[in-house]
C-alpha cells in the first residue's frame, strides 16, 4: 500500500512539473496583441497594400474596442452561470435568457464591426478574395471534424 502511494505522489508530481513548465512557455496574449498577430497574418497571406493595411487596422481597432466594451457584459453574465451552477436546481428560464443576451451581446458587436470589415472588403482584389476563400476552406476542413 505505501509503494502505491509513493507512486501516486511521484506521477502527481510529474504531472504538476509538465503543467509548470508548459505554463511557463506558454505566453498568455491579451486581446490586442492575438488581434495584431491575426491582422498581421491577414496582411501578409494576402499581400494587401497600405490603403487596405489601413482599412484592415481600422477593423482590428473597432474589434478590440467592442470586445472591450462587451466584457462587463460577458463577466455579468458568467457570474449569473456560475450562480446557477452553484444552486441546487438549475432554473432553466434564467439560463435560456442569459443566452439571449449573449447572443444579444455578439449581435451588437458584429453590427458595430461588419461596417469596417465591409469598407476593408470593398478594397479586395479578386485574386485576394480567391486567397482569402482557400484559407477560410483549409480552415472549415481542418476544423470540421471537431464540431461534428
Amino acid at each position: 500500500m505505501k509503494m502505491h502511494n509513493t507512486v501516486r505522489v511521484a506521477i502527481g508530481a510529474l504531472v504538476l512539473a509538465g503543467a509548470l513548465i508548459g505554463a511557463g512557455c506558454h505566453r498568455h496574449h491579451t486581446p490586442a496583441e492575438r488581434a495584431d498577430w491575426m491582422t498581421n497574418k491577414i496582411a501578409k497571406h494576402l499581400d494587401l497594400d497600405d490603403q487596405q493595411k489601413a482599412k484592415l487596422m481600422a477593423v482590428r481597432d473597432e474589434m478590440v474596442a467592442a470586445r472591450a466594451e462587451s466584457q462587463q457584459e460577458y463577466k455579468a453574465i458568467m457570474e449569473e452561470v456560475v450562480a446557477q451552477v452553484q444552486s441546487d436546481r438549475l432554473d432553466q428560464a434564467k439560463l435560456t435568457q442569459l443566452m439571449d443576451r449573449h447572443q444579444a451581446e455578439q449581435k451588437r458587436v458584429m453590427q458595430r464591426v461588419l461596417p469596417k470589415v465591409a469598407e476593408w472588403h470593398a478594397t479586395l482584389r479578386p485574386e485576394q478574395k480567391a486567397e482569402a476563400v482557400e484559407h477560410i476552406r483549409k480552415w472549415m476542413d481542418r476544423y470540421e471534424g471537431s464540431h461534428r
